[in-house]
């Protein structure tokens, strides 16, 4: 059961869709809701340190304060209109600092919910759900940045390929599976087999034996289509609430590296995506 859920708040002057969306999830599922913002400060190299005055660094910090109180206060407005208190956690740090601790934080909650990364504005929200990824041991539910339904997984669609890091996902969304009416279990035929992969039927199956209605559907690309062309085709298509999948890549001396597959999926997704590492 998903009764403990962690988001991290957006932190700038515009729309914050992640917010509501987790404000949703949690009164639909009758779960506590942790909210973290992160006051952030500037990441300058020691070399560069002397370049920047005093002043020039203080202003930044009251900026970084000032942003992070807005985004608590909208929070607040946000879960007091559904009707539920939760709570609130501040954190100090550079992005780089800032995501480490929230994916630390994420080992204690059910759940942790982030936005998807702005791509023509610089923000910590990539950083942050790859943390969650490689250093919760959990789950992490990435929001569209304009998302505006509120959270449902009537419809879900596992992406599978049979590999661990799929197994993983599936296993941290059994509370979600549960709740589903349709779950289909996508799978991508690209014409390379890997040993040691299980089958989606084998998938289906398994499912099935939890009593879900699961539908398996195997997927082949056009000859100019791509993994995640002919997945996105498929959530439009299939009325797709949420999306399970492997997050696939490696995290080495904290230096995380997503694969071009996951990578591509986070940059275009169009409903909340389920990560599991």
């Amino acid at each position: 059961m998903i009764k403990d859920i962690l988001v991290s708040l957006s932190v700038g002057e515009g729309v914050d869709a992640t917010k509501d969306y987790a404000v949703s999830a949690a009164a639909a599922l009758g779960a506590h809701l942790t909210a973290v913002a992160v006051s952030y400060d500037i990441d300058i190299p020691p070399v560069y340190t002397e370049a920047f005055s005093t002043d020039f660094l203080e202003a930044q910090r009251a900026e970084g304060q000032r942003l992070a109180k807005l985004a608590v206060e909208r929070f607040g407005e946000a879960a007091r209109a559904v009707g539920i208190t939760p709570e609130v956690r501040s954190i100090d740090g550079t992005p780089g600092g800032a995501a480490e601790q929230i994916g630390a934080m994420a080992r204690l909650f059910d759940l942790t919910i982030v936005g998807q990364s702005d791509p023509e504005r610089m923000g910590p929200e990539e950083v942050i759900a790859e943390a969650v990824l490689f250093e919760s041991g959990r789950s992490v539910l990435l929001v569209p940045r304009k998302q505006q339904k509120p959270f449902a997984a009537r419809r879900i669609l596992v992406a599978w390929d049979g590999g661990r890091a799929a197994a993983r996902a599936v296993a941290e969304a059994r509370a979600l599976v549960e709740k589903a009416e349709l779950v289909e279990v996508a799978v991508v035929e690209t014409g390379k087999s890997k040993p040691g992969r299980l089958a989606g039927a084998d998938l289906a199956e398994h499912l099935a034996r939890h009593d879900k209605n699961v539908e398996l559907r195997r997927l082949v690309p056009a000859s100019d289509e791509g993994i995640v062309d002919v997945l996105l085709k498929e959530i439009a298509e299939r009325d797709i609430d949420l999306v399970v999948m492997g997050g696939y890549g490696h995290s080495r001396l904290r230096e995380f590296v997503l694969g071009g597959v996951t990578r591509d999926m986070l940059e275009r997704m169009t409903v909340p995506l389920l990560l599991a590492h």
